[in-house]
């Protein structure tokens, strides 16, 4: 049985999470409470297994709520309106989270997650996240993999390659790590960075670390690391307009 609480500010996003809630026999609502004040009391009486938080509550936000804890001995999915920088945040730190309006498949994915052990919350994605939400650190992304989570610079990055469900991020120190995400999830999170460029389905590299790039239909892109990456043919004209020529 899966034990949970719902802790949101808006009684109708409560109700409705119970209603999604309530197909699911091996789920079980321990408590709701829509005042964030009173979220460390109950998880302390009720000691849950899954919490539902909402991100944007008043006195304290989903974030201020975890903070409370020293460790957090449960999981958490963040649920939260559209609000992109608040969503960026969450993805750079490996954090799960819902769109509202929540669905049942978006319920049905977040316990198959659960029941696989895929979820994480550490004090060290909080305490990233608080730093990035005041604006003090945004050059570091958590990678989930197998072993757990793996803080990285971004800019250290020397390129992101797909593989089926996963994505291997290989470093400029020529580590590498097999995150549990797809190349999509890194784009959308990448989109911003004027660093990284989508060469392929399959490819996105850090401008910075390329060697050589060698013409051709699309032609080809040789890495530091002596790594060839295809460029897309669609992609040629735009890859080739950000760099000055000599």
């Amino acid at each position: 049985m899966i034990n949970v609480l719902i802790i949101d500010d808006e009684n109708h996003c409560i109700i409705t999470l119970q209603h999604l809630l309530s197909d699911f026999k091996n789920v079980a609502v321990l408590a709701t409470t829509q005042d964030s004040t009173k979220a460390k009391e109950l998880v302390e009486q009720h000691k849950p297994d899954l919490v539902f938080l909402d991100i944007e509550m008043p006195i304290l936000n989903g974030f201020e709520v975890l903070n409370q804890f020293d460790t957090i001995p449960f999981k958490v999915v963040f649920t939260t309106a559209y609000d992109q920088y608040a969503i960026k945040a969450l993805k750079l730190n490996a954090l799960d989270y819902l769109l509202k309006p929540i669905d049942y498949n978006d319920i049905e994915q977040v316990l198959e997650k659960f029941k696989a052990e895929e979820m994480h919350i550490s004090k060290d994605q909080l305490n990233h996240l608080h730093q990035f939400v005041n604006g003090k650190m945004q050059d570091t992304i958590a990678l989930s993999t197998q072993e757990g989570l793996h803080f990285v610079k971004i800019d250290e990055i020397m390129y992101l390659e797909a593989s089926s469900c996963y994505t291997y991020i290989v470093m400029n120190d020529k580590t590498k790590h097999l995150a549990s995400k797809t190349m999509a999830n890194f784009e959308e999170v990448l989109q911003d960075n004027s660093l990284f460029f989508r060469a392929h389905k399959s490819h996105i590299v850090n401008l910075k670390f390329i060697k050589q790039y060698i013409r051709g239909e699309g032609g080809e892109i040789i890495m530091q690391d002596g790594k060839n990456v295809a460029l897309s043919r669609n992609k040629k004209q735009e890859f080739l307009s950000l760099f000055k020529k000599v």
